[in-house]
């Protein structure tokens, strides 16, 4: 959907550019598509939020908005098109140039699977579903209604025929990247019929960065820049990302403590990229019964990419600014799963010999 919302605006903008060869002596009610691809632009941003892509659309919309005020004028005044200036004709070359390179540039670096999909493959049916808090770290987080901001996000993968005898896995992304970057992942988990809640939050009253970058739409793009800048300044930060992740990990907790009210039994495995990596670590030793084990995505033997996600598949772009090639098939993904697999398997086993321990002690 985010490519496809892309290649939707720079299309726009090059019919809207274009018209200007084709457009003689009629109203020119083409003109009425540049407010609409700044409109575009700007829904683009708050829900996938700000990268690349979405920033050129944004800023390129604007200044095709700009230079067509004088022909939306005529058009509402119900003129018809006399001429265009020389000047207008060299904007409109650049501009359709520009739009051109955009979108030969955005298909190159299209995510390489459908994320979007449901069926992983013919055998296996993973239904996605999302669940969303409003709130805060001091006042706690309910369900947000509809038009309530969204601060929590879970995003819930589980397999069709779900095995209740499995714990719940409980992933935290890192900063870097959200859940959508893990997607391909955490899909290949629950095939094996885990279930998996990943979160994605953002409150006012946790900031990461201390500048106009933590908004939502502009957090991961923040991250990735001050990552990218700096990456031992970066990386020597734990204890300021622990606080925080703290602060996560709690509520995270919290909100499923009620969910699973009814089970007070339910045991939860942990999964983290990087950033909370300390913060799970602790709160473990802290509920030691209610945590089975936890699994640290940078020991991951294949894991290219510590602290962005799969974005060698799920962002491409991304991953060649950090020299990793584009793993169209997934290879390096699917890697990664098996090797978490075996790690599960391990935790599980060990869990069947705690209980059967316990039982035969009774």
């Amino acid at each position: 959907m985010k490519v496809s919302g892309e290649f939707l605006i720079f299309l726009l903008l090059l019919i809207t550019n274009s018209r200007v060869f084709f457009v003689e002596s009629r109203k020119d009610s083409i003109v009425l598509l540049s407010p609409l691809a700044v409109i575009l632009s700007v829904f683009q941003i708050f829900s996938w939020g700000f990268d690349v892509f979405t920033g050129t659309a944004l800023i390129l919309s604007i200044l095709v908005l700009f230079s067509n005020f004088h022909a939306l004028y005529r058009y509402f005044e119900r003129l018809y098109v006399d001429h265009y200036s020389p000047l207008m004709y060299i904007w409109a070359i650049s501009t359709c140039l520009v739009c051109i390179f955009c979108l030969v540039f955005l298909i190159y670096f299209a995510p390489s699977t459908p994320l979007t999909q449901r069926r992983v493959n013919k055998a296996t049916n993973v239904l996605m579903e999302k669940e969303r808090y409003n709130g805060n770290f001091r006042s706690g987080f309910e369900k947000a209604g509809s038009l309530q901001k969204t601060n929590i996000q879970f995003s819930i993968f589980s397999p069709e025929i779900a095995n209740e005898k499995l714990p719940l896995i409980v992933f935290f992304p890192d900063k870097r990247a959200e859940t959508y970057h893990y997607i391909p992942y955490l899909l290949q988990l629950a095939e094996e019929g885990y279930t998996i809640i990943s979160s994605d939050i953002n409150t006012k009253d946790c900031l990461w960065l201390h500048n106009p970058l933590d908004a939502r739409p502009l957090r991961r793009f923040g991250m990735i820049l001050a990552s990218l800048m700096n990456s031992f300044k970066f990386d020597s930060q734990t204890e300021f990302y622990t606080y925080n992740s703290s602060l996560e990990c709690k509520a995270v907790f919290d909100l499923l403590n009620k969910k699973f009210s009814d089970n007070p039994e339910q045991k939860y495995i942990l999964i983290s990229d990087f950033m909370a990596d300390t913060a799970v670590s602790d709160y473990a030793k802290a509920h030691q019964k209610q945590i089975a084990g936890i699994i640290f995505m940078k020991e991951l033997s294949d894991y290219q990419t510590k602290g962005y996600g799969f974005v060698a598949q799920t962002d491409p772009f991304t991953a060649s600014l950090l020299n990793i090639k584009r793993d169209k098939s997934g290879h390096y993904t699917k890697l990664c799963a098996r090797e978490t697999l075996s790690e599960l398997q391990k935790i599980v086993k060990s869990m069947d010999e705690e209980k059967n321990d316990t039982q035969s002690a009774e």
